[in-house]
């Protein structure tokens, strides 16, 4: 799960903030006062998720809710505001709500300075995406985009939810990033209600990773190169000093080259099926009928 169907959100929260715990939790959805919710159809895939938030906007009539969806589904016809655009155009609507957010001065400079870098060039990026131009290539109205910004600015407690809409996509980790940083330059993150909390497939997609469940991972986000999370996991375990190897392991393409090379000699596959879920496919499948030896 982590390696396929949620590694644009593990990528994306790795490269803005180092590490790839959400800074979100469940309670988050009862302390809102915007959730936006993009590339996801949670009523139906995450009901639960979405029972509980109808059940507080209920309670809270202020609280709004923006879909994006090209569809309309079941999700969006809940929304208060839903952005039906055109599809692979989210990062345009994104940065549209961003050049909005920046033109009506509705940032907080003061934790952008703090806690963040290279909003400058962030700023040079989003100055070309004005309303007219967003509005055109989203395939909506320049009114429907002022609305979502408005939302999004004038909420002290946003809170935004994507899942494969988003991940399941040829640029997803661009615009996981995308979204994160509309939080990032508004604040709107690490306090109740706020923040980008990524909806996961499977239930233990989290839990494998904060395990150390990845080559490339020792647990609680500690990472297999970094001398320090070695030496801080092998003192816990009671291991000798450099017994955990400093080189990472594959991952799930570097696998399939392997195939390839011949530098993979067994091929053990859990509770998972990569001839229908690794990109490209045929390629896969030639791989995957040169291993020498396949535990399924």
């Amino acid at each position: 799960n982590s390696r396929l169907c949620m590694s644009s959100a593990v990528a994306g929260y790795i490269q803005s903030f180092g590490a790839d715990g959400p800074p979100c939790c469940y309670e988050d959805l009862e302390l809102t006062d915007c959730a936006f919710l993009i590339g996801t159809n949670t009523a139906e895939c995450h009901p639960i998720i979405f029972n509980r938030l109808e059940k507080y906007r209920k309670k809270n009539r202020k609280v709004k809710l923006i879909v994006v969806d090209p569809r309309r589904t079941p999700t969006a016809e809940n929304a208060d505001l839903h952005l039906a655009i055109r599809p692979g155009t989210d990062i345009d609507l994104l940065n549209g709500i961003a050049h909005l957010l920046m033109r009506w001065n509705q940032i907080d400079v003061g934790f952008i300075d703090d806690c963040t870098s290279n909003f400058p060039a962030y700023a040079e990026v989003i100055r070309h995406y004005s309303p007219d131009v967003v509005a055109h290539r989203c395939g909506i109205s320049v009114a429907d985009l002022e609305t979502a910004a408005r939302y999004w600015g004038q909420s002290q407690r946003v809170l935004s939810m994507w899942s494969m809409g988003i991940n399941q996509s040829s640029e997803g980790t661009a615009k996981v990033r995308t979204i994160i940083n509309l939080h990032l330059m508004t604040g709107q993150i690490g306090k109740p209600g706020s923040g980008p909390f990524s909806l996961t497939g499977q239930p233990n997609a989290m839990g494998g990773r904060e395990a150390g469940g990845l080559s490339h991972l020792l647990p609680g986000y500690r990472l297999v190169k970094n001398p320090q999370h070695r030496a801080e996991v092998e003192n816990f375990w009671g291991l000798k000093p450099g017994q955990i190897s400093s080189e990472q392991g594959m991952t799930a393409w570097d696998m399939i080259t392997g195939l390839e090379n011949g530098t993979v000699g067994l091929l053990w596959i859990a509770a998972t099926n990569p001839a229908v879920s690794m990109p490209d496919l045929e390629r896969t499948k030639k791989a995957l009928l040169r291993s020498p030896f396949t535990i399924y």
